[in-house]
């Protein structure tokens, strides 16, 4: 039998190891998970594209002694007034201070040399326009929740402005790095020294820049030891040609960004067609004395000269909506230069010369690419500025291009602001010269427009680096690069019209057809959005504005606003309103200069899925034909056309046979219940068929002979789509389909439908055409009478 059982005594010694472990056990799995949190709180975030660029030591500010100057005779300075921004520490900002920045001053003009080298402080002008915006954007900045998921996600968050109060836009500007590392253009400088101070003050916001000398060179070879080095030749005026100096330069190869891929690598520079006019090199002498380059232009994408000039508007607005962004034009190492020239008189670019430019860029394809989301390059969208001067260099005209920078927080230190060429697309540690297509619409039109959209973008730019307080801007449907850059278009044009009517109570006349061509892009339901109702309202208080801005993420205000969602779709739309407007244009278009990285490739900006073949082309013409709403000219011009195919196809049918003498018409009880069917079928889906889906959009600008063309086929596949479907599905329709009266008035009421639809671009024109037609047929003319034989309608 077995033994009694054990009494219980003292736990041996293995027993209570593994108490006290289970004991610890469990303790740990209580703690843990609060323990991961704080661990996960504290941990840093991962390395942002800005951190692994400075780690290089050519991407720091001391890399380049301000004591090495390059031989003047070959290198000239990049503007008059240049310098680094440098962020004052938080003892040093007096309550009550004022938006101001230290400056370390790189170039200075002539009488001025000797503030060379010292750190100054820059504040702004005593000037209402400049108190107004500083008043309306400065702002307490407190990071929180979503800065730190920004800054998890990789992005370059603001963080020495944490804590700040009346934080401005210059401070905003000179803290958007971890690193005073922001070098910037000063415009409208005025020198006031007092108490043995030099106070700098600018009537401008500063322009972002890059490199403060800059030279014209022709590159003549590389070193193969070391890839870095070029030997280049210095354009030499008096010969007007490359006939000046030799001398050894670095274009330094830039270090893996956190996606594993180089903003610049000279590899193909020497090759590159880009190059047959030279290059500008901006940059500065490194410890050593050599010149390294920072920012790199071409000279032949900046000349006057077009490859290829397109006259007419028709032909203008199929470059733009059909050309420029197709695969022939999106291939790696390609760049054009194609002027518009609307219906009117050509008049040449001459220096002086303003205009306004629409940049687009696209996506980054290839092994090495970035992923694509639902079948769309959403790519980016900003406005800008572009001048025509006179080249220090060579004495002749050039572009001068700048850029409205409405920038969310990102990984690569991009800064919302205004940036020039330098500082944005062919900066080497950041630009997008090497990476991405870029399409630069640069669009002659009235100075005032220009004027005021620059103010309006430096509050959405100023407050896009303040994130109104949280420190940053991050991307929603509703809020984003296009749609805030529409909203500045949006208020610039409303400022112009209060302020006119102020005088005299009429809107500027030379911008009245164009504002109200922009509002129904801007605005295409005929409703603005709240915020940007506020916003506007805002802008036109005098001083200190007591209320705060507005940004709404909802996806409702978004669709207010839905034709400036997507970058591609505002791109080419914004573009074709000023081509109608009759303004001359000259599109510079780039694909990852130079080139020879075959592991990257171009993907041109698309609209709303429109990488998938069928649906991509078919979405955003569903999409203008249902949201362009049916105005009352519309309407208007909607019934007069139902009058005149009325005035054709009665007596047409009437002498046929095909329709009665006299009309046989139902109850008004049948004609409602009937209605709403009809309505559905056919009328909304084969005109969605048909006209929305088939037909290229109003909106793109098709000329006369592609209207026609289109048209034609838009009504034939209506014709033949009878008979078709009478011998496949609707069998019972197929004596009627047959019959050859009925496919002549089904060809006429096709044709009466294509030219609503043209007309007024809504979809709304032709299915009520397509609606009264059938249901007038079947319930007043004897229609049911044909289908109760056997043929169907």
């Amino acid at each position: 039998m077995p033994p009694p059982p054990a009494k219980p005594g003292p736990p041996r010694p293995d027993r209570r190891r593994q108490a006290v472990l289970a004991s610890v056990l469990a303790l740990a799995l209580l703690v843990l998970p609060l323990a991961r949190g704080a661990l996960g709180a504290a941990a840093p975030p991962p390395p942002t594209s800005y951190d692994l660029a400075w780690r290089a030591p050519f991407n720091r500010p001391e890399h380049y002694p301000l004591a090495r100057r390059p031989d003047p005779a070959l290198y000239r300075p990049h503007r008059d007034w240049f310098g680094r921004l440098i962020l004052p520490a938080v003892a040093e900002m007096a309550p009550g201070g004022g938006d101001w920045v230290w400056l370390e001053l790189e170039q200075a003009p002539a009488g001025q040399d000797a503030l060379v080298g010292q750190r100054l402080r820059l504040g702004w002008q005593d000037e209402p326009m400049l108190r107004a915006l500083v008043g309306k954007v400065r702002t307490p900045v407190r990071l929180g929740e979503q800065a730190r998921l920004a800054a998890q996600q990789g992005n370059v968050v603001p963080t020495r402005l944490d804590g700040r109060n009346n934080v401005g836009p210059l401070q905003t500007l000179a803290g958007a790095h971890p690193h005073d590392d922001i070098t910037v253009a000063l415009e409208e400088v005025e020198v006031e020294r007092r108490d043995g101070d030099t106070v700098l003050r600018i009537g401008r916001p500063p322009l972002q820049s890059t490199g403060r000398w800059v030279a014209l060179v022709r590159l003549l070879s590389r070193d193969p030891l070391d890839p870095e080095r070029f030997q280049v030749q210095h354009y030499d005026r008096g010969r007007g040609d490359f006939g000046g100096p030799t001398e050894t330069v670095r274009l330094p190869r830039q270090p893996p960004d956190r996606h594993g891929r180089r903003f610049f690598d000279p590899q193909g520079l020497l090759e590159s067609p880009a190059g047959k006019d030279g290059w500008y090199l901006y940059g500065a002498p490194d410890s050593d004395g050599t010149f390294t380059a920072q920012a790199l232009e071409p000279r032949h994408l900046t000349r006057l000269e077009s490859d290829q000039v397109l006259r007419g508007t028709a032909a203008g607005l199929n470059a733009i909506s059909r050309i420029n962004w197709s695969d022939g034009q999106t291939q790696r190492g390609r760049f054009n230069r194609v002027g518009l020239d609307p219906d009117g008189e050509h008049a040449p670019w001459q220096p002086g010369d303003r205009s306004l430019v629409i940049h687009n860029f696209g996506g980054i394809g290839g092994p090495d690419g970035e992923p694509i989301s639902g079948f769309t390059v959403t790519g980016h969208f900003a406005f800008g500025a572009a001048r025509v001067v006179i080249d220090p260099f060579s004495g002749e005209p050039r572009f001068d291009l700048r850029y409205h920078q409405i920038y969310a927080n990102n990984p690569n230190g991009i800064v919302s602001g205004s940036q020039d060429w330098s500082a944005y697309t062919g900066n080497l540690q950041r630009g997008w010269l090497g990476t991405r297509p870029i399409s630069d619409v640069l669009v002659r039109t009235d100075p005032l427009l220009l004027e005021e959209l620059a103010i309006q973008a430096e509050v959405l730019m100023a407050r896009y680096r303040s994130g109104d307080g949280s420190g940053v801007s991050l991307v929603s449907p509703a809020i984003s690069c296009v749609q805030d850059s529409s909203q500045a278009l949006w208020i610039a044009i409303d400022q112009l019209r209060r302020r006119r009517r102020a005088l005299d109570g009429s809107e500027l006349p030379r911008l009245a057809s164009l504002a109200r061509s922009l509002d129904a892009l801007l605005t295409p339901f005929g409703m603005v959005r709240a915020d940007w109702r506020h916003n506007a309202a805002l802008m036109d208080r005098p001083g200190d504005a007591p209320d705060r801005f507005s940004a709404s993420p909802s996806l409702w205000d978004g669709l207010l606003s839905w034709r400036s969602m997507l970058p591609r779709r505002a791109h080419d739309e914004m573009a074709r309103v000023f081509l109608r407007h009759g303004d001359p244009m000259h599109v510079l278009r780039t694909n990852q200069l130079p080139g020879a990285d075959r592991r990257l490739a171009p993907l041109a900006p698309t609209q709303l899925l429109g990488q998938l073949p069928v649906v991509g082309l078919a979405l955003p013409r569903l999409m203008d034909a249902y949201f362009t709403p049916l105005s009352g000219a519309g309407l208007a011009l909607t019934v007069l056309l139902l009058g005149a195919y009325a005035a054709i196809a009665l007596p047409l049918g009437r002498r046929s046979g095909f329709l009665p003498a006299t009309g046989s018409g139902g109850t008004p009880w049948v004609l409602l219940r009937r209605a709403p069917a009809l309505l559905l079928t056919p009328a909304l889906v084969e005109e969605t068929l048909f006209r929305a889906a088939l037909l290229p959009h109003p909106l793109e600008g098709l000329g006369m002979a592609d209207t026609i063309a289109w048209g034609a086929l838009s009504v034939g596949l209506f014709v033949v789509w009878h008979p078709l479907a009478g011998r496949l599905w609707y069998r019972q329709g197929r004596r009627l389909f047959d019959d050859g009266r009925f496919l002549l008035l089904a060809g006429l009421l096709g044709l009466t439908c294509v030219i609503a639809y043209d007309l007024t671009g809504s979809i709304a024109a032709p299915v009520l055409i397509h609606w009264l037609v059938v249901l007038i047929w079947l319930e007043g003319l004897g229609g049911r009478r044909w289908l109760g034989e056997g043929p169907q309608g």
